[in-house]
């Protein structure tokens, strides 16, 4: 019976993992990320500056929703400008840290200082579990992954970038952009555009394997655009 139940689970084993190499397969045809332009109108759509922070955070650590309602303060390192994700907070259950740019780290602890959770005169944190944003003035109660995902919608559709590409199953919309295409733009930009090491990327967006993301080596619609115009524009001279 032992033997039994052991093939059973070594079989649905080899399916998850065919399963899941089929998934990175098809990854790079559904690869929804912002160009660097749409990534400015994005940006310039967003008129409240909690809110315009909260998205270059996403974009530049390359997070998911999920690990980045669930930043506490206590989990910034403002002299490295590092945030710490703990296994517990990673959809992958795997420990990281991930670099913030130095300039969007003092924006973050300016904001702190002025809702009085970093002392201006002594630069002391007052409430290191305070999540770093939080709804209102319930500092120890997060955001929903739903309520940022209906703030980026709001803006994505105020800068005319948001189309519908297709129906779902359900004949559901299917939109091209969400929260989650800041992530797969922050891989497509610094991999492709900023020509960074991929084990490098890896490591700061916490991808488990080099393979996912490889798959953002794929050339994009953009630079497939950007090589046919080339060629057709010498063929006019």
């Amino acid at each position: 019976m032992e033997m039994k139940n052991s093939f059973f689970s070594n079989n649905e084993n080899l399916k998850k993992r065919k399963n899941k190499t089929k998934k990175y397969e098809r990854f790079g045809e559904i690869i929804r990320y912002l160009t660097t332009d749409e990534l400015q109108a994005f940006f310039d759509s967003v008129d409240n500056y909690g809110h315009k922070l909260m998205f270059e955070i996403v974009y530049e650590l390359g997070c998911r929703v999920g690990e980045f309602v669930k930043i506490q303060i206590k989990h910034i390192n403002f002299n490295r400008s590092t945030v710490f994700f703990p296994a517990e907070n990673t959809k992958t259950k795997h420990v990281r840290i991930s670099y913030l740019p130095k300039g969007l780290t003092n924006e973050i602890k300016s904001m702190l200082k002025q809702k009085g959770f970093i002392t201006k005169r002594e630069g002391k944190i007052r409430n290191t579990d305070a999540y770093l944003f939080h709804p209102g003035r319930r500092w120890n109660k997060p955001y929903t992954e739903n309520r940022i995902r209906q703030i980026f919608q709001h803006y994505v559709n105020k800068a005319g970038l948001q189309h519908v590409y297709g129906r779902d199953s359900l004949g559901r919309n299917l939109k091209m952009f969400t929260v989650h295409s800041l992530r797969h733009s922050h891989v497509t930009h610094y991999v492709i555009d900023r020509k960074l090491p991929l084990p490098i990327v890896q490591k700061q967006v916490g991808h488990r394997s080099l393979k996912t993301t490889s798959v953002y080596l794929s050339p994009s619609t953009e630079k497939m655009a950007q090589a046919y115009n080339k060629v057709r524009n010498k063929e006019k001279q």
